[in-house]
């Protein structure tokens, strides 16, 4: 038996344990994007929120730019004909109520007035002609009167005297020449009597000029007034205070009456035409506060009240309508688009400085 030792297995060393596979660590671009996905359906929900809010309060609040300044214009016309001698104002010019805006050519007017004058003195002078042979014609009628008074009393006397004489004649206590006396009496009066009803029937037909001449003072009086009417007219005054608009003569030129020469601007009250869609006008009334700013001054801010709601407009594609209706164009032809009607509101605290005949405004119905 050998002494050498016996041979051992090697001495393997026991398996070493694997270590779990580690994860890789997330790259920072990944936390990015969920970072943005976060932040993003935080915005559309903000959005979201945001224009709800935005709609309920525009619902409730009607708001629009489709706005216009507007004031009352009224055409300068004269009332007589004639040629301007003298302009006193300028275009856009400012002007107070009562201020000569120009003159006509007072001359032929004056004549006229003058005219008149003298056809009232000669009526006057006339009157007073009549007056007198009025008063002669009363003492006339008078005088008759008293006549025919005398004549029918001396008519009845001598019928009475008659009378009593023809019953004595029979018995010899009257004369046959006393009765034919008397009979002659009676019929001389009776003709006297005749003559005297005709001179009064005469006198009381007799027509006096004076109620006649008294209407025609009643004329004269009214010529001398539409004269001196017509000479005042020479000068023309503005009606109210407000701003010369369209002015595009020159001293010289021949207006007629009636005829509009310039136009003037009210700038005393403004106000702002506003059209709302049919949808928004349940949420407004006559009375209701607006908040008003116009475009070409949008730091300022302007209160209104609404005066009116349009009750009608001119549809597009209708020709029986009157004209008279206000005309709203839609945007859009081939689609069916909600009608939008004038809302008139009134300025309360208008700026003469700001505010402009057809200046575009935005309306917010508070």
């Amino acid at each position: 038996m050998s002494d050498t030792p016996a041979t051992r297995p090697p001495n393997n060393p026991p398996p070493i344990p694997e270590a779990p596979p580690v994860k890789p660590a997330p790259k920072s671009g990944e936390w990015r994007k969920v970072t943005a996905r976060m932040i993003s359906l935080i915005v559309i929900a903000g959005a979201v929120v945001l224009a709800l809010w935005a709609w309920g309060i525009t619902e409730q609040h009607p708001r629009t730019d489709d706005a216009i300044c507007r004031a009352n214009v009224v055409g300068i016309a004269p009332r007589v004909n004639g040629q301007i001698i003298k302009l006193n104002v300028e275009d856009n010019q400012a002007v107070k109520e009562g201020e000569v805006l120009f003159e006509i050519d007072p001359e032929d007017y004056r004549l006229v007035l003058e005219k008149a004058k003298a056809g009232l003195a000669t009526v006057d002078r006339q009157i007073e002609v009549a007056r007198a042979q009025d008063a002669e014609l009363k003492f006339h009628v008078k005088a008759a009167e008293a006549g025919v008074a005398r004549a029918t009393a001396e008519l009845g006397q001598a019928s009475n005297t008659l009378q009593r004489l023809q019953p004595l004649l029979p018995q010899g206590f009257a004369t046959a020449e006393g009765v034919d006396k008397v009979t002659t009496e009676v019929k001389v009066a009776r003709a006297a009597l005749a003559a005297e009803e005709e001179r009064l029937n005469e006198a009381k037909t007799t027509v006096s000029p004076l109620a006649t001449l008294l209407a025609q003072r009643a004329g004269a009086i009214a010529a001398v007034d539409l004269a001196t009417l017509e000479l005042s007219y020479c000068k023309v005054t503005a009606p109210f205070s407000g701003r010369v608009i369209n002015l595009n003569i020159s001293a010289g030129v021949h207006v007629t009456a009636g005829v509009a020469v310039f136009s003037l601007l009210d700038t005393r009250k403004w106000y702002v035409m506003a059209n709302f869609r049919e949808g928004e006008l349940r949420h407004m009334a006559p009375g209701a506060s607006v908040e008003l700013y116009l475009m070409s001054a949008p730091e300022h801010h302007f209160e209104g009240k609404i005066q009116g709601i349009g009750w009608a407009v001119e549809p597009s594609g209708e020709i029986d309508l009157p004209h008279s209706l206000p005309y709203v164009r839609r945007e859009l032809n081939w689609v069916h688009i909600a009608q939008r009607f004038p809302v008139r509101i009134e300025v309360q605290n208008p700026d003469p400085e700001l505010f402009r005949m057809g200046a575009s405004a935005v309306a917010i119905i508070k």
